[in-house]
């Protein structure tokens, strides 16, 4: 498990790579994060033969003909083009979900790996949750996804195979597949966090946003 505390800056301009596969291996997804200023205009372009997902951790922010708020998201299939408006209020910030790519059998748990399966791209789900004071989940284990946790609102307890730990607003957790995982709101009142798995490989259909057809960018 991966513990980065205020992962989400709090302040505009600002950029952070809390989960990079290059320097954590192995993980399934790359995460980053970025604080817009009010205004600022972002182009997001995807890889000809790459997908990923952009969700909104906090602000508003306008896309694809649309208003997102916090705990929603944005997919952009492979070869697509995408512009984001931060609007005015407060910083906007934003999480990017990047599968990585398998192209080697030692990047993957070796009960998961097999030739046919090295080229294939991960599915990622999102969702947002809340939990209220005093709830919780028993810990459980994912064997065919990895899973994220950022919390948007309140404050909470993640539970691990090492012990318990305690999340903030801003906090995000990095689960790989085999670990077990829980999380409690605290007693104090409740928590709203944003949950995210990554597969390997895609399931059925391919990449799912919220249970549902999210809207897409543009291919270029």
């Amino acid at each position: 498990m991966i513990l980065v505390p205020a992962a989400v800056p709090r302040t505009a301009p600002a950029f952070q790579r809390p989960i990079d596969p290059r320097r954590r291996p192995p993980v399934l997804a790359g995460l980053t994060i970025e604080t817009l200023p009010p205004g600022a205009h972002v182009e997001q372009r995807s890889p000809a033969d790459a997908e990923f997902v952009t969700v909104l951790l906090a602000g508003r922010l306008e896309a694809a003909g649309r208003i997102l708020g916090p705990g929603e998201a944005l997919r952009h299939p492979p070869g697509s083009a995408c512009h984001l408006t931060a609007l005015r209020g407060a910083p906007t910030a934003i999480l990017t979900v990047q599968p990585v790519r398998v192209e080697e059998p030692g990047n993957i748990p070796a009960q998961r790996s097999s030739s046919s399966e090295r080229s294939a791209w991960q599915g990622v789900a999102v969702t947002s949750v809340t939990l209220a004071a005093g709830e919780g989940h028993e810990p459980l284990r994912h064997s065919a996804s990895d899973a994220f946790i950022v919390v948007l609102s309140g404050t909470g307890t993640l539970v691990g195979e090492n012990g318990q730990a305690a999340l903030f607003p801003g906090d995000l957790a990095y689960i790989r597949a085999g670990e077990s995982h829980g999380l409690r709101a605290d007693p104090q009142g409740p928590v709203t966090v944003l949950l995210g798995r990554v597969w390997y490989p895609a399931p059925s259909g391919g990449l799912l946003v919220d249970g549902d057809r999210p809207r897409s960018c543009r291919s270029h």
